[in-house]
């Protein structure tokens, strides 16, 4: 196991080497900034819509189903 974990860490190194290396890239019309509220706020509505679109159809078929039971029909 200890060796699983050393072996893990040489790729992550490695990446974190040629990350390091990179040269700044010149602010221009083309960059991003990330230091903005914009940059906090686009990842965070991703993962609400992500968050939604996983709860809402479980949530829309418990209420049907609900509605059915009340109905007297069952639903397997």
């Amino acid at each position: 196991m200890l060796c699983d974990v050393f072996l893990m860490l040489i790729p992550l190194l490695a990446a974190a080497g040629s990350l390091a290396q990179k040269k700044l890239v010149p602010v221009s019309a083309g960059t991003f900034p990330t230091h903005g509220p914009l940059f906090v706020a686009l990842p965070g509505g991703r993962d609400r819509h992500r968050g939604a679109l996983t709860f809402f159809p479980a949530l829309s078929l418990a209420r049907c189903r609900a509605l059915l039971m009340h109905q007297g029909r069952l639903w397997s």
